[in-house]
């Protein structure tokens, strides 16, 4: 009898039911060309739609970004979201506008409820700088409208109440949810003096 049934290394997806990865699924927002990617040059479309999950605050260096803060956005792509995974639990960061944008879409929904409950979509708006063209994610919200998105709904509040574990060892951020103003200023002066060092370091250096 074959044994393959029983071969299994990476275990195995749970059906009907959300899937959180070991390692989170990274979806990156590229700023520079207005597209959504999952690795380095992987692109896929300019817009996505997901069931948001968790909200954190961080402070840190994040790619070539460093000493920032950024909006660390759990969440599971929409039904009608092809270029994802479906039902898998996701990841992105957000910057600067991106996060002044989506903090103030999510003021303006929560006067009529928890904004959780429905679907966002992640898209890209054009700006014009000192350096070029760039891009920030803007983000849009609709009510869920069909049985699978009900569905999907009901699937994510029963993962939410396991209490799972949404944690992204592969960044060096500082979480800062829940700090007082003067211990978030007390960070941001600790890391402009590191940086001041290493660059006086760098330069003694030569």
């Amino acid at each position: 009898m074959s044994n393959l049934s029983h071969f299994k290394v990476f275990g195995s997806r749970p059906q009907n039911c959300i899937f959180l990865p070991q390692v989170p699924y990274n979806l990156r927002n590229d700023c520079k060309v207005g597209r959504w990617k999952t690795g380095e040059d992987d692109y896929i479309g300019k817009e996505i739609e997901v069931s948001i999950i968790k909200v954190s605050q961080f402070f840190g260096t994040l790619g070539k970004t460093a000493n920032s803060f950024w909006l660390q956005l759990w969440f599971v792509p929409a039904p009608g979201c092809a270029d994802l995974p479906g039902n898998t639990v996701c990841l992105t960061y957000l910057k600067k506008r991106s996060i002044a944008q989506f903090s103030q879409k999510v003021t303006e929904l929560m006067k009529s409820g928890e904004p959780a409950l429905g679907l966002f979509k992640g898209s890209f708006t054009k700006h014009s700088g000192d350096k070029g063209d760039y891009y920030s994610v803007a983000w849009d919200w609709r009510e869920r409208e069909t049985e699978e998105e009900i569905t999907q709904l009901e699937q994510i509040a029963d993962f939410m109440a396991t209490s799972p574990k949404l944690v992204d060892l592969s960044v060096n951020l500082i979480g800062i949810d829940g700090l007082s103003p003067d211990e978030i200023e007390l960070i941001m002066a600790s890391a402009k003096s590191h940086e001041l060092e290493t660059g006086s370091a760098l330069i003694a250096g030569r």
